[in-house]
């Protein structure tokens, strides 16, 4: 997911080998390498301007950059948020402690302020911390005793406060659930799986978002209709997924590209059957588009195609090359096997037992190949000292994490 939200299984990481399915293409480009001396850090690039990179800059950076003192030994999660690159933030969990850095001007850095930070601080009042999510101007956090925190930006409710209109530097707890073992946040919403296999929103519900048969903006926790069962959700900038028990996928929201996989372009109020995938062991939602992998680790997708997010059909990258979005599943072959996703607003990027691979958009360097040609990229890391476990990308801007 996301921005992604939890924490994959370590997998072995061989720098120098190449991802196959990149070997097939008739042009790859020679890919950039990075080395990393002592303690790998975490790392990032893309979009920078608001600090996102956390390497110090507000630079743009077109291959890997260190995010200043943050070791991937230490991160077991990270989230990135934004609803464009021009108000990206980072949440970055680690055994100990919550950081933080990017865009602030709304408090989603959750530490007091309302200053861009270049580099990554600890965000306050936050101990045991199990899960996190970066929306598009607020943050939320979960602790191991089910317990939700919010912060940031509260202009639609989304920080579940019982308020709306005003921000919040420091997270606060949501009230009103039982005992919570999920979290996830949209551009404008919030969600919450709950231990008993229900789920709750909260936030805009202009689209359909909330999934609770309105249109209204919620300030307080309400449930999703219909959903029982549910072992994982996943939210995108205005739609949402919840991968149910019997390993099918739900989805709600904003369905203008066809982002919710029922073989329609209408928006719905309440969750709806995503279309033929089944099987499905883990869900991917990006801001207008998804990934689904199953447990005979194919991948699936389906939404926005307009970058070529879902690595169809002709490979070259012309302006005059239309694609066209899908409103049901289709099969990815080049993602078979991959061990993590991460979908973002208009590009996906992956790690496979060798590599890190991403595709699709590439107007501020978020492919990390070095340039700001949109086409499918090998990003080399060279001389690592530990794996890459797991990538994530902003959920409505242009930067990408690998850690």
């Amino acid at each position: 997911m996301s921005r992604t939200r939890r924490s994959p299984l370590r997998i072995p990481f061989r720098g120098l080998a190449v991802f196959t399915a990149a070997a097939a293409l008739a042009a790859a480009p020679t890919a950039l390498a990075l080395a990393n001396e002592g303690n790998p850090t975490v790392l990032s690039w893309g979009a920078g301007r608001t600090g996102q990179l956390g390497n110090g800059t507000l630079a743009d950076s077109l291959s890997p950059t260190s995010v200043t003192s943050l070791f991937r030994g230490d991160v077991d999660q990270i989230s990135a948020g934004g609803t464009s690159s021009a108000d990206s933030f980072v949440l970055a969990r680690t055994d100990k402690t919550v950081k933080s850095w990017g865009h602030n001007s709304s408090g989603q850095l959750g530490n007091g302020g309302n200053t861009n930070q270049t580099v990554p601080t600890t965000v306050p009042r936050l101990t045991n911390i199990k899960d996190v999510a970066a929306g598009g101007k607020h943050g939320l956090a979960l602790d191991t005793s089910g317990q939700v925190y919010s912060w940031g930006d509260n202009a639609y409710g989304q920080l579940g406060n019982n308020r709306t209109g005003d921000s919040r530097t420091v997270p606060d707890r949501v009230q009103g659930m039982p005992k919570v073992k999920q979290i996830s946040a949209g551009c404008d919403f919030s969600l919450a799986l709950l231990e008993n296999g229900k789920v709750y929103a909260w936030g805009r519900g202009i689209h359909g978002q909330l999934g609770n048969g309105s249109r209204a903006t919620s300030s307080v926790p309400r449930q999703v209709q219909g959903l029982e069962n549910i072992v994982e959700i996943d939210a995108g900038c205005y739609h949402a997924l919840a991968l149910t028990a019997d390993d099918t996928v739900k989805s709600w929201g904003y369905n203008l590209y066809g982002q919710l996989g029922n073989s329609s372009t209408k928006s719905s109020t309440v969750p709806v059957d995503v279309d033929w995938i089944e099987g499905v062991s883990d869900i991917e939602a990006g801001a207008f588009h998804n990934y689904v992998k199953t447990s005979d680790s194919h991948v699936w997708g389906w939404g926005n195609n307009q970058y070529g997010q879902l690595l169809e059909g002709d490979e070259a990258f012309g302006d005059n090359v239309s694609r066209t979005n899908r409103t049901a599943p289709v099969e990815i072959p080049r993602l078979e096997g991959v061990q993590h996703l991460a979908a973002g607003a208009r590009h996906g990027v992956a790690v496979t037992a060798d590599d890190v691979f991403a595709w699709g958009h590439n107007g501020e360097g978020q492919l990390g190949n070095g340039t700001t040609v949109a086409r499918f990229e090998s990003v080399k890391i060279l001389n690592e000292g530990s794996a890459i476990k797991a990538v994530a990308v902003s959920l409505g801007g242009n930067t990408t994490y690998a850690y």
